[in-house]
């Protein structure tokens, strides 16, 4: 929270927002200018009430954003598994409740003809997060998406200016500049809570990250091309935000276990939309129990230490549950294009 805080004051005072401010705080920033304003409204008030008032907004926009996906039986499924997630991502004062909540409204908005709040909230967890830019497939997929695709670039371009009302546009230049350096820096980062770190941990020597991103942006356009020709099934629709949502986290080269709650609402949405199966049930199980309170003080500190950081157990497990839900997103793309006796029901 104070190097989100700080960067609204170094923002406004034309300093570097990627420098290091050991006299403020101990990390580095690592999000977009149009973020360091945008958080305007939790820095101008004292410290507590800010950090109070952000925590509540990561927490009420996700539960709304799964309320207003799922019925209400469903939603509280999804809220339930994802609870631990979004306590941890709290108690870090992170953002990434938030862009869960974003990538989840860009659906919501698509369903209800709202394209322009669709865009909005795409353009807004980019400038977050780059990996939320993909969740604009949840409006592109839908025909016609000239609007929606313009309406994104529109909106991305806005943000991307806006903090031209309170910097000089050689020091926004600047700005960006320096991000796209930090940015460079965190390539170099090993064993992180992702696909790569996993391989890094057993392997216990560095490997490159492009390309087992470019094999996960591969997959994921290979299922929007099908996904497409059967945008007009709902359950497809839940459980392709479902698998982005664990792309998101899984193909992201800093994840981090606050980054989890991201996984574990896709986890949610899948697990309650679909049929009650045993099987089914011993995957998010175990996802929950090794992944989620795995990493909690409900297990002894050395365990989480030696084994559940060390084994890189939260992306493991997570990584086996994408792969099923993968496995079931595809099953309801091929049932969707049979007879609509067929298809699979959504879950109450």
């Amino acid at each position: 929270f104070l190097i989100f805080r700080s960067s609204y004051f170094h923002l406004l005072n034309g300093q570097d927002l990627y420098a290091a401010y050991p006299l403020e705080h101990l990390d580095f920033y690592k999000y977009s200018p149009t973020w360091a304003l945008l958080f305007a409204p939790y820095a101008v008030v004292s410290v507590p009430f800010g950090l109070i008032l952000w925590n509540l907004t990561n927490a009420a926009l996700l539960a709304t954003a799964l309320a207003m996906l799922l019925p209400p039986r469903a939603a509280a499924w999804a809220l339930a598994i994802v609870f631990f997630e979004s306590l941890g991502a709290i108690q870090n004062a992170q953002s990434n409740g938030l862009a869960a909540a974003l990538m989840i409204f860009a659906l919501v908005a698509s369903e209800r003809n709202r394209t322009a709040s669709g865009a909005m909230a795409v353009a807004i967890g980019t400038s977050i997060k780059v990996f939320p830019i993909v969740a604009g497939l949840l409006g592109a997929l839908r025909r016609p998406s000239g609007r929606h695709v313009m309406l994104c670039i529109a909106a991305g371009a806005v943000l991307l200016a806006l903090p031209l009302l309170v910097t000089s546009p050689d020091t926004l230049l600047q700005q960006y500049r320096s991000w796209l350096a930090i940015g460079a820096r965190d390539h170099l980062y090993v064993k992180q809570a992702w696909i790569g770190g996993i391989v890094e941990t057993y392997r216990d020597a560095a490997i490159p990250h492009a390309p087992i991103q470019a094999v996960g942006i591969g997959w994921i356009v290979f299922l929007s091309w099908h996904a497409a020709r059967v945008w007009d099934d709902a359950l497809v629709r839940r459980l392709f935000l479902a698998s982005l949502l664990g792309f998101a986290t899984l193909f992201n080269h800093k994840g981090e276990s606050p980054t989890y709650v991201i996984a574990f609402a896709g986890l949610g949405i899948w697990w309650s939309v679909l049929p009650r199966a045993r099987w089914r049930d011993a995957v998010l199980m175990i996802a929950f129990v090794i992944g989620s309170l795995g990493g909690t003080d409900l297990v002894p500190r050395a365990w989480r230490g030696a084994y559940h950081q060390g084994w890189q157990l939260k992306a493991l497990v997570t990584l086996i549950a994408w792969v099923v839900m993968q496995r079931d997103l595809w099953m309801a793309m091929r049932r969707s294009r049979a007879p609509q006796a067929e298809r699979i029901p959504l879950a109450l």
